[in-house]
Formats: C-alpha cells, structure tokens, sequence
C-alpha cells in the first residue's frame, strides 16, 4: 500500500510538473539579469555566477537549457535588454579578479543566440549602471539610475581595509551611511545606446534625486520611474514619468505609491518587478526598511541603521494617474527579472525573506480590477 502511495504520489508531482507554462529554474538567481528574444527566455548572472539558461517557450518541458557561459566577472545587479535579437547587458557590480574589493563595472557586452556566443563590446557606458535599469525603445537603449562609481568603490575599499577591526569598520559604515541622498550622486541621467551604430547619447537629466533599484518601464515615448533607493537604506515613494522621443525626454510628475494593503507607511520599495498589463504600469514586490522614512524625515540621515530589510509581496497598478494595489505575490520576493511577454509579466528569480535566492518563474497579469498569476 505505501509503495502505491508513493507511486501515486509521484505521478501527480510528474503531471504537476508537465504542465507547469513557466518550469522553474536549474537554481535560484536574484540580482540577475534576462530577456526575451523570439520564444524563448534568458536568465543568469547574480547568484548564478557567470551562467546563462534559456527555456524555450514553445517546448517547457525541455526546461531550462544552459547556454554559453557569461565571459566576463561574475556580477549583481547589471542591467539588460534586447535589441534586433541580442541581449546587451550592462555593468554590474562585482569583483573583477578574486583577490579584488568589489566594484562597478561599466562594460558592455552582447548575447547573440544564433551562435549561442557573447562579445565583448568596444564601448563604455558613460555613467554607471550598477543598480540602474535598462529598456529596450526600437533600436536603441535607455538606461537610469545606479550607485556613483567612486563613492561606492570607496566604501568596500575602506571596508576592506578595516578588515576584522569592528571599531573601524562600524567608524566607515556610519560616515557612509550618514550622508544627504543627494551626496550618493546615484544616476538621474538618461543614457541612450545604439547597438547598430555603438554610440551612446545624453537625453536630459530628471528633476528628481538620482535612484538605484527603481522599478523603471517604457509603454511607447512614456519612461515611468517608481520608487528605489535615493540613498543606500532608503526608499522613495515619489514617481515621475518621462516622454522619450528623439533627442531629449520632458518629465512629469506622477502621484506617490499609496499606502501598502495592510495600511503600513508607504516607505517605497526597491529592486521590485514592473512591467505593463491591460494598459496599467504593474509594481511588484520589492524590499525596504520599514520605520526609516520615519526617522528619515525626523532628520536621521542614517535612517536604516537597527532597522530590518523586510521582502513585500504588494502589487500596484497605475492606471492614468491613480495607483491601487490589485493583489499579492504568491510570497514576499524582490531583486528578481521582469520579462515582458504580451500582457503578461514575467517574473524570474527574486530574492526571499532572509536573502535566499528562488528558482520559481511565474507571470502576473490584470484580469479586470484582479491580479492572475500564472505558473
């Protein structure tokens, strides 16, 4: 009976697993990059190191197929988007040989997966990418925010240099930690690249602190910015919108994320999932220190400091110029990939409560005034 049990068991898991849309992935990633070139999703970096996976949507259950390895340093946080086929990927932080503090890359490089091949491009991004987002607008590239290259690296050189010495090392954690958002100098530029041509463009600056982690998404000429960090620990609510056409972008602005569903204090949310649904903006997810916009607007600079990370699970639609929150995430996740696929969005990865990164892959999408997810 129980060898029955068991088979029995194990066929329902099988049948489960067959027909699942979105197989999960090899392993868990958070802080990775991916795209979705014809049918098919990419996904690696972050915690996955220097790999790569594709799964071809047309036949899951293949699952996810490892692809040619990522050529340069492993890294977190880089950006990425697709155009006319390749993945560009952008910066990142990591360290560039294993003996080296971590730092922000500003290189580029490309994915071409009719060779299943990458390159190293012969450009440079102008300002850095690390915790900035990129997006795909016809043959060119936009890419936000992200960390000051020089004020970062500063501080994992005088953290390393503190080595196991508390004392100094608590001394570099609070001089850091205790600055105004605007002396992060984290990025307010608009970069525009152009793979075709390899050659970058400045397209204004917004009127707003620079962000890292912000939940950024292009429908047509509207760039729309919500949230992230305008200063390490601390999360904005505030989001604007930009018409991208041409040359320059003009901003404008758009009301604050509203209170989460539990009615807490909105502290903003950083590194969550976005993308578009029936027209709407979607943000997912996220994380934050919860009380630190509280001692924030108090004057505590460092408004993070005893606070706990906590992982969201809200989602919020915007739709014309008022938010809602339309449903949750089936756990409280964030720093994983948004993949946009029709009317749905993709999310790939993230990071769980207590930092453990997920494999799961599941796509959220508006059903009338209701949230679907689709695994």
């Amino acid at each position: 009976m129980r060898t029955m049990t068991l088979l029995a068991a194990l066929l329902i898991t099988t049948a489960a697993a067959q027909t699942q849309t979105y197989p999960d992935l090899p392993a868990g990633i958070k802080n990775g990059v991916g795209g979705m070139i014809g049918d098919t999703l990419y996904a690696g970096l972050g915690t996955a190191g220097q790999k790569f996976y594709a799964l071809n949507l047309l036949d899951t259950a293949k699952g996810w197929t490892e692809m040619a390895a990522f050529p340069g340093a492993a890294r977190d946080q880089a950006a990425a988007a697709v155009v006319n086929g390749k993945l560009y990927v952008f910066g990142g932080l990591g360290k560039p040989t294993p003996e080296a503090t971590t730092s922000v890359f500003n290189q580029v490089y490309a994915y071409d997966p009719a060779s299943n091949a990458w390159q190293a491009l012969n450009t440079r991004a102008p300002q850095d990418i690390g915790g900035g987002t990129a997006v795909a607008q016809g043959d060119r590239i936009l890419l936000f925010g992200g960390v000051n290259r020089n004020i970062f690296n500063g501080y994992f050189e005088d953290i390393a240099a503190a080595g196991t010495d508390k004392v100094r090392s608590d001394a570099v954690a609070l001089a850091y930690f205790s600055g105004r958002p605007q002396d992060y100098f984290f990025g307010r530029e608009v970069q525009s690249y152009t793979p075709a041509t390899n050659t970058w463009q400045s397209l204004g600056t917004a009127p707003f602190i620079g962000r890292a982690g912000a939940a950024v998404s292009l429908q047509g000429d509207a760039l729309t910015v919500v949230s992230g960090e305008m200063k390490p620990g601390l999360r904005t609510a505030q989001a604007g919108r930009a018409t991208v056409k041409d040359g320059g972008v003009t901003w404008s602005t758009l009301p604050d994320l509203p209170s989460a569903a539990n009615g807490a204090v909105q502290e903003g949310v950083a590194a969550a999932f976005t993308g578009s649904s029936q027209g709407a903006l979607l943000v997912a997810g996220g994380a934050n220190f919860p009380g630190s916009t509280v001692k924030f607007q108090s004057g505590v600079q460092y408004a993070h400091q005893g606070l706990t990370k906590t992982w969201q699970s809200d989602i919020y639609a915007l739709r014309g110029d008022k938010w809602s929150v339309v449903g949750q995430l089936p756990q409280a996740q964030a720093s994983g990939i948004s993949i946009q696929r029709g009317d749905e969005v993709i999310l790939v990865g993230g990071e769980l409560k207590g930092g453990d990164a997920s494999s799961k892959v599941f796509s959220i999408s508006l059903k009338g005034d209701s949230i679907e997810i689709k695994d």
